[in-house]
């Protein structure tokens, strides 16, 4: 029995220090990965910025999205609470709040369900989802009246919008 117990703590062990290993040579190369797809986000999120810098308030960062040495808004990273965990996103807007765009930069969202916060039609380059926010007031927005939800994902629906809406606001209000 004894024996037994050696040889699972034994696998253990090795799993773990393999496991260890892989993250410590990875880890740097996924967050360098990560804020290179953060970048390339930046023109999706704000079409017509030319670019972007970036900047920092209270402590979190955004950018500038310019077009020449005109501000034409802002473009801030939201992190929303859905039904599989965090959806992050990065959300484009002018100084009034009205949406420019918004990039999904990750979610654990139920595939074929929340995950169609995320999916484009066929035919379509960008998420529908997502299309309904453009040229929209973020304060204003409401579920079902502004933004149709996802069928069977109203939990990923609400947690986009009202992450959208108080970050937006937020943000504004420590800018003015």
């Amino acid at each position: 029995m004894i024996r037994y117990g050696l040889i699972l703590l034994t696998i253990c062990l090795c799993s773990s220090l393999v496991l260890s290993t892989t993250y410590k040579f990875t880890h740097s190369r996924i967050e360098a990965q990560s804020i290179n797809e953060e970048k390339d986000a930046l023109d999706k999120v704000f079409i017509g910025a030319t670019e972007f810098e970036q900047k920092t308030i209270e402590g979190k960062d955004y950018y500038l999205a310019k077009k020449g040495a005109k501000v034409l808004g802002y473009i801030i990273k939201v992190e929303a609470r859905g039904y599989g965990g965090a959806i992050k996103m990065l959300v484009g807007f002018d100084f009034n709040g009205e949406i420019k765009g918004i990039k999904i930069l990750s979610h654990s969202e139920t595939p074929g369900l929340g995950a169609k916060i995320n999916e484009s039609r066929y035919g379509e380059d960008r998420p529908w989802f997502l299309k309904q926010f453009e040229g929209k007031n973020a304060k204003e927005l409401e579920l079902g009246k502004d933004v149709q939800a996802i069928t069977a994902a109203t939990i990923s629906s609400r947690a986009v919008l009202e992450g959208v809406k108080k970050e937006v606001v937020d943000f504004l209000s420590k800018v003015k």
